[in-house]
């Protein structure tokens, strides 16, 4: 999250004089260099980052994950490979 930001890095702001907030990082189709340089904590969040939204969204996914089989790799044929 945070201000957008234009191709020169200086914060777009709204008619009224509010900077416009982005609730996730601008990732280009292809990897170069500078993508390399974005720190981890630009795509991660402690829970008391999250809003009350975000933390109910957040706790479905968890739930909804949780949910699913513990099945790491399978052969060709379906057979569990532990």
């Amino acid at each position: 999250r945070g201000p957008r930001k234009d191709v020169d890095g200086n914060v777009v702001m709204s008619p009224d004089g509010m900077p416009f907030e982005d609730d996730f990082a601008f990732l280009q189709f292809y990897w170069n260099e500078e993508h390399y340089e974005i720190p981890s904590s630009e795509f991660t969040y402690k829970r008391t980052e999250l809003t009350a939204e975000e933390v109910e969204d957040y706790d479905r996914l968890v739930a909804f994950v949780a949910a699913f089989p513990a099945n790491l790799l399978e052969d060709s044929e379906g057979n569990h490979i532990l």
